[in-house]
């Protein structure tokens, strides 16, 4: 059997449609890739100032930890020299202190000596005194002497009127040749003579020997000690 159906005719499209639509073609692929640039652009700048901005916040705060770190050390530094400072200054103050108390004590202790030995000196030089001075010497020159008996008790005139009744039964003669305060006791070949003055003489002699002796370990003593105590501080 045959097929009797007519065939349809084909045209080709005219070459300026083909231009247009090719261009229209190629103008949608350009767009598409502007479109797609710029997408790239955009996500790539927000990408990079998202990570900038963290590298700086994370620089930011690692500055900020370094400046902290490095402001503590400056302040405890300076706190720290700051307090030597004022230590040095309180051990000069403590040092200078005890110097000068130690200085005041010395002078002290002398002045009280001075004056001590001014006051005795002053009491010594009353007849009442130097009398009474004569009698115990006198006692204490039997006690010294004995078994052997006194045989005379020299005292001076003011003396014996003084305290002459309260020696009674002692063989008491006056010599003028001696001072009040001066009692001289014999007792055969013995002899024991005592006076106020030289005794107080001694006393004297004795006292200011230590009192020199004390200032002049003092004067040298004041530098080590103040050394010692520094070096405890």
């Amino acid at each position: 059997m045959m097929n009797t159906s007519v065939a349809k005719s084909f045209a080709f499209p005219a070459r300026n449609r083909l231009d247009v639509a090719e261009r229209e073609a190629h103008h949608a692929r350009n767009a598409e890739l502007e479109a797609a640039l710029t997408e790239g652009l955009a996500r790539g700048f927000a990408e990079g100032l998202a990570r900038g901005r963290e590298a700086a916040q994370a620089e930011a705060r690692d500055l900020l930890e370094s400046s902290a770190r490095e402001g503590l050390a400056r302040g405890h530094g300076a706190g720290v020299a700051e307090m030597n400072c004022a230590a040095d200054a309180l051990r000069g103050a403590l040092d200078a202190f005890n110097l000068e108390r130690a200085q005041f004590a010395t002078e002290a202790e002398a002045f009280c000596v001075d004056l001590a030995l001014a006051i005795v000196a002053r009491m010594i030089e009353a007849d009442k005194a130097r009398a009474e001075f004569a009698r115990r010497a006198t006692q204490a020159a039997l006690q010294a002497l004995a078994p052997e008996p006194a045989t005379a008790v020299f005292l001076s005139p003011a003396d014996l009127n003084s305290v002459g009744k309260a020696m009674s039964g002692l063989p008491l003669q006056e010599d003028a040749t001696l001072k009040p305060g001066t009692s001289r006791v014999e007792a055969g070949r013995l002899l024991v003579e005592s006076s106020l003055q030289e005794a107080f003489a001694q006393v004297r002699a004795a006292v200011i020997e230590t009192k020199t002796k004390r200032t002049s370990k003092s004067e040298g003593k004041p530098e080590s000690v103040l050394a010692e105590k520094r070096d405890a501080l």
